[in-house]
């Protein structure tokens, strides 16, 4: 059978018409009833289109109405904010750019948010004769993106709340306790002494003594989750400093746990302070140990890496070389919602009495201050790996020192010095008198830098300066160890701060020190004998 080639009849060309009108009309309804505002335009922005929504939102929000055939500069020559967002884009229509943006149109206390798809309108040789876009209005989401925002941030603020809550709760617990030891232990020695019971004294003090110490222990730790503790870092050997733990760790352990060490030798060193890096892995191997309650294996692995920017930066690092150190057990693993708060301070899942909660936090804070980070990865019942990256140290660990100590001699360490020392605390200025006095030394003390500056200013030249670098008066110890050096040039200086933020401006050398507090008597005659020394053999 041959394909009919005759011409359609005029009947078949109206029907054709008839639907495509029919389209056409059916077309323009579900563009006209659609949620999105419509617009097209010729090249020289003549409205050829615009549906009843767009048309609609002008008179609501604008209070006019355009039409087919308006010229789109002209109807928002006084709507700047229109004019400011249209000028850019389009003639980026015109280039055939098909694009998305969003943006807020409207006064401040009013705004709008739209989401504009863009496109070229083309006729039948795709030559581009104008431009057409659909605005959706997005206000709704956008304020209920901004309504969770800030519940988000109110929830945040209140666990910051909570935590602080829990970081001063435990610390007036722990303090308490210390202070009533040390309360009640100077009070029998008091007793004591009235009494003429001499001999209970000597020991009463020492129990005074040992909860002071306690007591500044604590606050290194709580500096430590603070990421603010004095740290000593040099070049350390991970596989021999984790060698020399062995015995701790196995002492440590419940005799069903198998311990492997998988360090290696002739690693990179890292630097960090090696009494530090030995408590937080010896806290790592305890907090493994009871999470194997019925036994289990724990494994301790190093290996050099070294990362790249993108691989630094999911880290929260610097690209360059690091030590990777893992702590891995097979333990009863970690619950996601136990993972997100495990660096908490005070949080912890063991029961009353058995932990503070202050582990974890306190070892991340010491690696971050180290220049390193922390990493948990833990699933239940697959065990628990912690990993720590830890910066490599830039020399050797045996390197010789480029300036060795001076010994103190016992001439210029017993020889009569003048002393100049400016300290707030009365209780520390007269301890710190007293016990320089009984050296020998010559002690003019103040309480603020601006009398010690005056007694300079009047012809006071001290041999040597102590000066807490937090003072009140507006001059702190670093301008008075400035001003007093330009008066005398010898001038050796101690810096005393109970704060490790508080560091040192000037390098510490031969003749510039700083010592943290608390410290004991012991240390503090150390320090000013080898500043001395140095001072003497300088002249």
């Amino acid at each position: 059978m041959q394909p009919d080639d005759s011409p359609p009849s005029t009947q078949q060309l109206q029907e054709r018409i008839d639907q495509a009108q029919a389209n056409s009309k059916l077309l323009g309804e579900l563009v006209d009833h659609s949620q999105a505002n419509v617009f097209a335009a010729d090249r020289n922005l003549r409205l050829l289109a615009i549906n009843r929504t767009a048309q609609e939102t002008f008179k609501r929000l604008r209070g006019f109405v355009p039409q087919v055939g308006d010229y789109i500069p002209q109807f928002i020559a006084n709507q700047p904010d229109i004019v400011k967002w249209l000028e850019p884009v389009w003639p980026r229509v015109l280039a055939g750019e098909a694009f998305t943006d969003t943006i807020a149109l409207g006064p401040p206390n009013a705004l709008r948010h739209y989401e504009i798809s863009y496109n070229a309108l083309r006729d039948a040789q795709q030559r581009i004769q104008g431009g057409y876009l659909f605005a959706y209005d997005i206000s709704e989401r956008v304020a209920e993106q901004e309504r969770v925002r800030k519940i988000e941030e109110a929830l945040r603020q209140s666990q910051k709340m909570e935590a602080v809550g829990q970081l001063t709760g435990g610390i007036a617990h722990d303090f308490n306790n210390l202070l009533g030891g040390i309360l009640g232990a100077l009070e029998m020695a008091e007793q004591r002494q009235a009494e003429q019971r001499y001999q209970d004294t000597s020991r009463l003090l020492g129990v005074a003594r040992q909860n002071a110490q306690r007591a500044a222990a604590l606050v290194q730790r709580l500096l430590a989750f603070s990421r603010q503790q004095t740290l000593m870092p040099q070049p350390v050997d991970v596989q021999q400093l984790v060698a020399g733990m062995h015995e701790l760790i196995a002492s440590s352990l419940d005799a069903r746990i198998t311990f492997i060490d998988q360090t290696q030798a002739g690693q990179w060193l890292v630097q960090i302070d090696p009494h530090q890096l030995e408590s937080a892995l010896l806290n790592l191997c305890i907090n493994a140990r009871d999470a194997m309650p019925l036994g289990g294996t724990l494994a301790i692995t190093s290996e050099n890496t070294q990362l790249d920017e993108l691989q630094a930066r999911a880290l929260d690092l610097t690209g360059g070389a690091y030590l990777h150190v893992s702590v891995c057990d097979n333990g009863v693993g970690m619950p996601s919602e136990v993972l997100q708060r495990a660096f908490e301070p005070f949080y912890t899942t063991k029961p009353l009495g058995q932990g503070s909660g202050l582990g974890l936090s306190i070892v991340y804070g010491f690696v971050r201050q180290s220049g390193g980070q922390l990493r948990i990865v833990s699933e239940p019942g697959q065990g628990t790996c912690i990993h720590l990256y830890l910066p490599r140290a830039s020399c050797e660990a045996n390197e010789p020192a480029s300036v060795p100590p001076q010994v103190p001699s016992e001439q210029s360490g017993s020889a009569p010095q003048v002393v100049l020392l400016v300290e707030d605390q009365d209780t520390l200025r007269l301890l710190i008198s007293e016990v320089l006095e009984d050296q020998g030394h010559h002690v003019h003390a103040f309480s603020d830098g601006r009398c010690a500056l005056q007694a300079m200013q009047s012809g006071l030249r001290p041999d040597l300066l102590i000066t807490d670098i937090g003072l009140p008066g507006g001059i702190d110890g670093y301008q008075v160890a400035t001003a007093c050096q330009k008066l005398s040039g010898t001038l050796a200086v101690l810096y005393i701060t109970g704060y490790a933020s508080n560091r040192v401006d000037a390098s510490p050398g031969q003749h510039c020190a700083v010592l943290y507090k608390p410290f004991d008597l012991a240390t503090l005659n150390r320090q000013v004998a080898q500043l001395l020394e140095n001072r003497h053999l300088s002249l």
